[in-house]
């Protein structure tokens, strides 16, 4: 009883926060008045990349195939290295409120347009698995059917979100991190004593091969070479959530900061949490991989103690939660349906708030459906980086490198394209339509060619279409000169 009041108390809180930031202007609700130094820019990136993702779905990871859990987020840690020191400072200095703001200052609308669409549609399947890694939280906790926990967490999220905007979102990630990594330090400690109590027992629970490193059984060179870095490492270079939080900072340099000192601080949770994993395992052997969390804590932890440890795990999915909440509405309001628009800010911002509440609620619908919390990210990130992450990138080449809007047009409308056709049915209806290509897609790009053939496309779209309009203005050039 006393662990449900202190979940509900948290959640209490949080909504308290929010409704006293209601009132604020468009500025402050979409990038905090860019005001924050170094380290609150950096806690808040570590917050929102410790979701669902990384805490429910890497313990998982770790429960069913061991170290190698920790790739998940350490790939995130080595895309922030060049991000920070390349990228970071120039997107803070464009000063603008979203990722498709970039591509609208490149290419236009008519290529902003189209990525901001696939950015919302990819980010409710992120948003969804947030609300499914809290309700899988939830229902451990206060002995709730999913349906309902979800309903709480759904509801609480968005109303959260919906008042506060990217301020409160800023100002609580920071306690929200200590609350959370409190409650992993403890989760550790506790569950390391559990197994030693056990005696052998406990060595004999986890298999060998959770504990090789860097590929195992069930994730091999394949996994960390091609489709982690492409798929996963991806959106740490070029993602709505990541620039959010870099759009925030009060300068150039805090940026650039920030983003290393994320990046640093990424390395040790990720392998904290992979060994959490795996201590579960020795204790549990025989549950689901994504109910290891849940299941631990309520049956090894005391009483109260255990209603911290989930309010501080369910603080980290929410800080990632309402983080895309806020891009994603964000996103729809200023560069779709306010694309072109005379609308004035605080009619934005009205809308801004309409579109988190349609956000919310498709993320709510889909959680409801997809219950893996990896799965239902990978299927985010297949549609977002094969249709936008290669467009953005491009859209900071200069000279003769710069790519054109068509090109970057065809490039998002293609590589997105095919990525929705990928993750249709787990990849059936792309498999259907290639027919016997299928067969030579897997032995060029490996099983899981539906997700990385989009990424392929759009890359190759973008380099032969600048390749063409490069040799295009030197012949152009060539006729000039000789006509003189």
């Amino acid at each position: 009883m006393i662990d449900a009041v202190i979940v509900i108390a948290y959640l209490g809180v949080m909504l308290l926060v929010g409704w006293r930031a209601r009132r604020q202007s468009p500025e402050s609700y979409w990038v905090a008045d860019r005001r924050y130094a170094s380290g609150t820019v950096a806690v808040s990136l570590v917050a929102t990349i410790f979701g669902a993702s990384s805490t429910i779905g890497v313990i998982g990871l770790g429960y069913s195939r061991g170290l190698t859990a920790a790739w998940w987020t350490l790939v995130g840690a080595a895309a922030l290295v060049p991000f920070g020191l390349f990228l970071a400072a120039r997107v803070r200095k464009l000063e603008v409120y979203t990722l498709p703001d970039i591509l609208k200052r490149a290419y236009g609308n008519r290529v902003a347009v189209p990525a901001a669409v696939m950015i919302a549609i990819a980010w409710c399947g992120v948003v969804a698995a947030q609300m499914t890694a809290g309700a899988l939280l939830m229902s451990g906790i206060l002995k709730l059917d999913y349906s309902w926990a979800l309903a709480i967490v759904a509801v609480a999220f968005v109303v959260y979100t919906y008042w506060g905007g990217q301020l409160s979102v800023i100002r609580t990630d920071s306690w929200q991190f200590v609350l959370f990594v409190g409650g992993l330090l403890v989760c550790v400690a506790l569950f390391y004593a559990a197994s030693q109590g056990q005696g052998p027992a406990a060595s004999e629970g986890i298999p060998a091969g959770h504990l090789r490193f860097p590929v195992a059984e069930g994730f091999g060179w394949y996994d960390l070479l091609v489709f982690y870095p492409l798929i996963v490492g991806l959106p740490y270079l070029a993602g709505p959530d990541i620039y959010s939080r870099v759009l925030c900072a009060k300068s150039t340099a805090a940026a650039r900061k920030a983003a290393l000192m994320a990046a640093a601080a990424v390395v040790p949770i990720s392998f904290l949490l992979a060994v959490l994993g795996m201590l579960i395992r020795a204790r549990f052997p025989d549950i689901a991989a994504e109910a290891a969390l849940p299941t631990a804590v309520t049956q090894l932890v005391p009483a109260g103690l255990a209603g911290l440890i989930v309010a501080g795990f369910l603080g980290a999915i929410m800080s990632s939660a309402d983080t895309t909440l806020m891009s994603a509405s964000t996103i729809l309001s200023l560069n779709v349906f306010g694309a072109g628009s005379k609308l004035s800010q605080k009619q934005k911002l009205r809308l801004t708030r309409l579109a988190l509440v349609a956000v919310g609620a498709a993320a709510w619908a889909i959680a409801g459906f997809e219950r893996g919390i990896i799965s239902a990210l990978l299927l985010g990130y297949t549609v977002f980086v094969g249709g936008v992450v290669f467009p953005t990138l491009a859209s900071f080449l200069r000279g003769r490198a710069r790519v054109t809007p068509l090109v970057a047009m065809t490039a998002v409308i293609v590589g997105g394209t095919t990525a929705v056709l990928g993750a249709i049915r787990g990849g059936a209806l792309l498999t259907a339509m290639l027919g016997k290509g299928d067969g030579l897609l897997v032995q060029l790009l490996g099983p899981r060619y539906p997700a990385i053939l989009p990424v392929l496309l759009s890359l190759g779209i973008l380099v032969l279409g600048t390749a063409a309009n490069w040799l295009s203005s030197n012949r152009d050039r060539g006729v000039g000169e000789s006509r003189r």
